[in-house]
């Protein structure tokens, strides 16, 4: 199926090993775009994959640790996560929502 609506999709948690991120979450062959929410206070704790991943905040505040760097990001506002680059991200407010965009490989928590 080439179409989808995302409000008619079921909202899973998508890493429930590292991850409070829930949302629809669209895979292809090769990519995967998720369209996610995260309560106040919770996030992803370290973690990498193989493919790069792009991240861009629609409502609220993500802190996001991307290798050495740690900022406070917003609507509007992109990060881009290079392949095996350690990060982790915690949500800021209620109602945090973001487009997470990389390929359809999986992660591996950093204490692995």
């Amino acid at each position: 199926m080439p179409f989808f609506k995302l409000k008619d999709m079921p909202e899973s948690l998508v890493s429930p090993g590292h991850s409070a991120a829930y949302g629809p979450t669209i895979t292809g062959k090769e990519l995967e775009l998720g369209y996610y929410a995260e309560p106040k206070g919770t996030g992803a704790r370290p973690h990498h994959h193989p493919s790069e991943q792009i991240i861009m905040v629609l409502a609220g505040r993500l802190r996001m640790r991307i290798g050495e760097e740690t900022r406070d990001i917003g609507p509007g506002e992109v990060a881009l996560i290079l392949g095996n680059q350690e990060h982790e991200q915690e949500a800021l407010e209620d109602g945090t929502r973001f487009v997470s965009f990389k390929t359809a490989a999986g992660a591996q928590p950093v204490d692995e």
